[in-house]
């Protein structure tokens, strides 16, 4: 359940997942814009017959383009974390992405100059992305960490519906303003951003990295300022502990030791895993196509009932995160990947007629799209990004996140790119839905291998567990650092409590 004991520390951490605003919030509004009749007329191609459109290809490549960028940002993110900091790095993305929205504003029918700027906003989106989940967990309470993460896709989800909204409203105009607006709308993320960044503590961790000692304990006291009788030594100390482990394991730090170092590879794969595994699934086939889909298997109100899911979805996130530290994950995770496979499975039966899709079809195929994404967003979407977070420990913590994030932003631009050309070009139509029902078999293995179960541990205590080469599905029989003699009836380790864990981190170590 939430844990309302650190207010200031839920405010810091609303204000770092404003980056998921822009993610969930672009994928819906530009699958909406793009099918409006002014879109295609200002920059699509006319036929022969004096219609417009915009070719499978063209689509692609103005939809993915994006996640090009993202990726390019997410990769940067690792270096320019260890730079210039947490905060350092919200400010760099938000300017790329002030520059990318202007560049799409500035043009009425260049594709490429629309393709540049949502390149350049994608940057900024990956840096948010690989460092906002980063800072709230480093930030968090062990505790509250899992419901923390966890709302990092529920911001998605009240992003997309936000977008869904504005897109209803454009359907009836004619002008370049339904386009227009909803591409300036994307400027009031950034804006919020450089209004609080100023306000918002860096990250203690990456201070006591920097050797700032002091600035890293002021900020522990401002980050738990409701809490009167809050001593930050004891945390300090601990995190301390936790870093010079990794100085005296790092003589041979560097990327290659991702791949070289069988440990740090272990990490890369259980992080980077739980983004793949969660979008492989088809999921993006309905975010970034849903109201195209929808329109082309004959629903007759597409906006409006793009709108209906992403409402439905909220509630699905927030039932998620409202239960985040009572469900155990690997059950759960296995339960929806389950019915998402049949799902999808489903839907690709009901296209097998071929031709057009009959409007009792349409609904019996919208009907199994929520379900999907329902199910998605009860586990996948919000436990994939906590999971991708918390096996990114260690040393190479920024690095390993940074390759995590890219992975996701290489495998939704693969599947972004190639959905056009396999619904129309390929004529799959949902038995599109096939593909991705194999697909779906790569997130059972990874829920089978990967997925442990870390609610309640410290940084210190998974990277413990990748040290000693435990297997993921063992991790929860593992004695915990801070035994439950010490925590308060709200799960918090008191102050005495973690004085005597760095009095006994060595022999917590070879626990």
């Amino acid at each position: 359940m939430f844990n309302f004991q650190y207010p200031y520390i839920w405010l810091c951490c609303g204000f770092a997942a404003l980056g998921a605003c822009l993610y969930g919030y672009d994928g819906v509004y530009f699958n909406g814009v793009s099918t409006l009749d002014v879109f295609t007329r200002h920059f699509g191609d006319r036929a022969a017959d004096g219609t417009y459109a915009i070719s499978p290809g063209e689509l692609s490549v103005m939809t993915s383009m994006i996640n090009v960028g993202e990726l390019v940002g997410s990769l940067s993110a690792a270096p320019l974390n260890d730079i210039i900091g947490r905060k350092g790095v919200f400010l760099t993305a938000s300017v790329a992405i002030v520059i990318g929205v202007i560049l799409q504003l500035v043009t009425d029918s260049s594709r490429a100059l629309l393709t540049a700027g949502r390149a350049i906003l994608g940057f900024g989106v990956g840096n948010f992305s690989a460092t906002s989940p980063l800072y709230m967990g480093e930030i968090a309470p062990e505790a509250m960490r899992g419901p923390l993460l966890m709302c990092w896709q529920l911001t998605i989800s009240v992003a997309q519906i936000i977008a869904a909204g504005i897109n209803r409203g454009m359907v009836n105009i004619d002008t370049t303003f339904a386009y227009r607006f909803p591409i300036g709308f994307q400027l009031f993320f950034p804006c919020l951003v450089f209004l609080g960044l100023w306000f918002v503590p860096e990250s203690p961790r990456w201070l006591l990295r920097k050797g700032q000692t002091e600035k890293a304990t002021r900020n522990l006291r401002t980050l738990h300022r409701d809490e009167k009788t809050y001593d930050p030594e004891p945390d300090v100390q601990l995190m301390q502990e936790g870093l010079n482990k990794e100085i005296e394991l790092s003589a041979e730090g560097g990327w290659m030791q991702l791949i070289t170092d069988p440990v740090e590879r272990r990490k890369v794969i259980y992080s980077a895993g739980a983004l793949i595994a969660q979008q492989v699934n088809g999921i993006q086939w309905f975010y970034y196509f849903g109201t195209v889909f929808a329109k082309a298997i004959g629903i007759s109100d597409p906006f409006l009932m793009t709108l209906i899911v992403f409402i439905i979805q909220v509630f699905v996130v927030l039932a998620a995160v409202l239960s985040a530290n009572k469900l155990p994950r690997r059950p759960i995770l296995m339960v929806t990947t389950g019915i998402m496979t049949v799902s999808i499975f489903i839907v690709g039966c009901l296209g097998i007629p071929g031709g057009d899709i009959s409007q009792t079809f349409g609904k019996v195929i919208i009907s199994f799209v929520i379900i999907e994404i329902a199910a998605f967003n009860f586990a996948w979407g919000p436990l994939g990004w906590t999971i991708a977070s918390e096996m990114a420990v260690g040393r190479n913590r920024n690095k390993i996140y940074a390759v995590a994030v890219a992975c996701f932003w290489v495998t939704v631009w693969v599947i972004v790119f190639t959905l056009p050309y396999l619904y129309y070009s390929a004529n799959l139509g949902p038995k599109t839905g096939f593909v991705y029902t194999g697909l779906c078999f790569i997130t059972w293995a990874y829920v089978y291998f990967c997925v442990g179960e870390v609610t309640g541990r410290t940084m210190e205590e998974i990277d413990g567990f990748f040290r000693d080469g435990i297997p993921a599905r063992r991790w929860k029989d593992q004695p915990r650092r801070a035994e439950l003699s010490g925590r308060d009836d709200k799960g918090e380790v008191s102050a005495e409590e973690r004085v005597s864990q760095v009095d006994n981190v060595e022999n917590a170590e070879k626990v």
